[in-house]
């Protein structure tokens, strides 16, 4: 991915929310050339889409280029998990692939139903949908064996579907196949198509005893297996999943304390925040470093050293195991141009490239006026000399970008969420 820049002025807002996520993911999946097929109507954002295994590869690349990260999990089957951030929404959007029709909590139950499906999907609008039995058939199982218990808007749809259904197609076969003397595939539509949730929930608890028991020791093999993978999935085993180091920078009333407790709200990961800042916090009152009663050169920017290296690992264990790790601040805030000159000048130089790069850079900005009525310590014109410096940093700095914040707090959380999406997105592999 190419690393953003910014241009002065104006400031440059680089997460403009676009189409709908889920429409982009449709259309980078089609220009990949892939064999997809949604499985059921998307709901509060969150889709299912099937897929052929050697696909898989192309799927990840082409999620990737329109913002989806893979959040991947041990223990889960053929079940991969990708999510971005939907700027129209202003929430993150969850996108499942499987390239099996297997059902169960632990899919346990395989049912070989996802080559023929995908086979016979068809074209609707810009989305590939499944054939109408087959449509009600997967969401049947979906609902029984995964769920257990309809809901009054699944009942809707499968009611809907039912009209279509068959009692002889590969569905039917599969379920006629578990229940052996049980209801019929045409007295289990009838219950659908009379939205009998009493009745389906029975069918069900059939179902369930029915695969196990055509399976048995594949069964609890595969949930023994499972069970353990998601136990140790749980600790957050560092190196499994990419996570991200993001530093919030900008100057004073900005909001950058604010903006960091929000950014982690319906992310798809844990939030970590660092403080990373060279003065304030815990480095206030600070002052010179002295060894016999003699002042240190530099000792102020040496004892700095153990805090921010140490902050800066803290981050970097936390974004191994697949965490969201907010700096707020960080020492390029020492790369800003302030005229200093001699001593001064090198310890800038040296505590402005004291740690590594984060992985993305978001630098606040917004009228010095607005910036001085929200926390009034200096006048506008020192305010509007820091903006501009900031500015000029942003330009300098890779991976780096600016976000307006002039607007409310909810607003500006949705921008630089995007940012970090596309950055997660750009990273993973």
């Amino acid at each position: 991915m190419s690393t953003p820049r910014t241009t002065l002025p104006p400031a440059v807002d680089r997460s403009d929310p676009g189409p709908d996520i889920f429409e982009r993911a449709d259309r980078a999946l089609d220009a990949a050339g892939v064999r997809w097929c949604r499985l059921r109507d998307r709901h509060e954002g969150d889709d299912d889409l099937l897929t052929a295994p050697g696909d898989l590869p192309d799927v990840r690349t082409a999620l990737r280029g329109v913002g989806f990260h893979e959040r991947r999990h041990l223990g889960r089957g053929t079940h991969h998990s990708f999510f971005g951030y939907d700027s129209t929404a202003g929430s993150w959007a969850k996108l499942d692939v499987v390239t099996d029709l297997a059902y169960g909590p632990w899919q346990e139950w395989p049912t070989g139903l996802a080559s023929p499906y995908l086979g016979r999907a068809h074209r609707v609008a810009h989305e590939w949908r499944l054939e109408a039995d087959d449509a009600f058939w997967a969401l049947l199982l979906h609902e029984l064996l995964d769920r257990r218990d309809p809901g009054p808007r699944r009942l809707d749809e499968l009611a809907g579907l039912a009209s279509a259904a068959r009692s002889d197609g590969d569905g039917a076969n599969v379920a006629r196949g578990a229940l052996r003397s049980g209801p019929p595939p045409d007295r289990i539509i009838e219950l659908a198509r009379d939205r009998d949730a009493q009745g389906l929930a029975a069918v069900g608890g059939r179902l369930r005893r029915g695969f196990t028991r055509r399976r048995a020791i594949k069964t609890r093999a595969r949930r023994v297996s499972s069970a353990l993978l998601r136990r140790f999935d749980r600790l957050d085993p560092p190196f499994l999943r990419p996570g991200i180091t993001v530093a919030l920078l900008g100057p004073d009333g900005a909001g950058k304390s604010s903006l960091a407790a929000r950014l982690g709200d319906g992310a798809p990961m844990r939030t970590r925040r660092i403080y990373l800042g060279l003065y304030g916090g815990s480095r206030r009152g600070q002052g010179p470093v002295h060894v016999l009663g003699r002042r240190v050169p530099y000792g102020t920017a040496i004892r700095l050293l153990p805090a921010m290296w140490g902050g800066w690992s803290r981050g970097w264990v936390h974004a191994r195991r697949g965490h969201l790790v907010l700096f707020d601040r960080h020492p390029f805030d020492a790369r800003l141009a302030d005229g200093s000159r001699g001593k001064a000048r090198v310890r800038r130089v040296v505590l402005g490239h004291l740690l590594p790069a984060p992985d993305a850079t978001v630098v606040l900005d917004a009228p010095a006026s607005l910036l001085v009525a929200r926390k009034a310590e200096h006048p506008v014109e020192q305010i509007e000399q820091q903006r501009q410096r900031y500015l000029q940093l942003a330009a300098r700095l890779p991976r780096a970008t600016v976000v307006d914040v002039s607007g409310p707090l909810g607003g500006v959380a949705t921008r630089v969420s995007a940012v970090v999406a596309m950055a997660l997105a750009s990273g993973s592999r």
